[in-house]
């Protein structure tokens, strides 16, 4: 099989539907729509988000373990009806809302809240050697992120951190295309599927 004939057969179309969903999350960001994440609306994570969780040490942004508090602690920090007062009205969405999470099963909240991670995180630099590897550990990456963009744009940290990470990690991108030139690299999930066409090639070829 030559290399049109196995990227047509096999990667093509998982790679086409894939950009496409990369495509949808980019132009979500800016419309300030909520993630439909296990049927609940989640806001856009925000760099204060980030840190908030970062220092409850969730499991969805923190490498520790899941428990069923930390799935419940996550749903409701990022709950579009969460609106950050100690209200007895948002006690009772609260409360309400771990009622519902509740009755679904452990592992598919887990998983569908990572997911909501995997699309926050879809365009962020790269954390470690790997390009895959993209969900940041920690927050070291924010004050670097802030700087650039405030140089940029003249926004204050106060503004930048209250605005969606996606949305900032498209600036920074566009930054960073900018200053780099020829230089920049992009990464996005789809890139996987070309590398595993090269792999697959090569080992077709050896």
């Amino acid at each position: 099989m030559d290399a049109q004939e196995l990227w047509a057969t096999k990667f093509a179309k998982r790679f086409a539907e894939e950009r496409a969903r990369e495509e949808s999350r980019r132009e979500q960001a800016f419309l300030d729509l909520p993630i439909l994440t296990a049927g609940e609306p989640l806001r856009l994570m925000t760099p204060r988000d980030l840190l908030l969780l970062n220092g409850a040490e969730s499991p969805f942004v923190c490498p520790t373990g899941m428990t069923a508090a930390h799935v419940a602690l996550f749903f409701w920090a990022m709950h579009e009806r969460n609106d950050g007062t100690d209200s007895w009205r948002n006690r009772r969405r609260r409360a309400a809302l771990i009622k519902r999470l509740a009755v679904q099963p452990f592992e598919f909240l887990v998983e569908a809240g990572r997911e909501y991670c995997n699309e926050i995180f879809q365009d962020s630099p790269p954390s470690g050697e790997s390009a895959d590897e993209k969900r940041p550990l920690g927050t070291c990456f924010l004050a670097p992120l802030i700087v650039s963009v405030a140089l940029e744009t003249g926004w204050s940290q106060s503004e930048i951190v209250g605005t969606p990470l996606p949305r900032l990690f498209q600036y920074m991108k566009a930054i960073r295309a900018r200053q780099l030139g020829k230089e920049f690299t992009d990464f996005s999930p789809s890139d996987r599927f070309t590398n595993e066409f090269l792999c697959e090639l090569n080992n077709q070829n050896n």
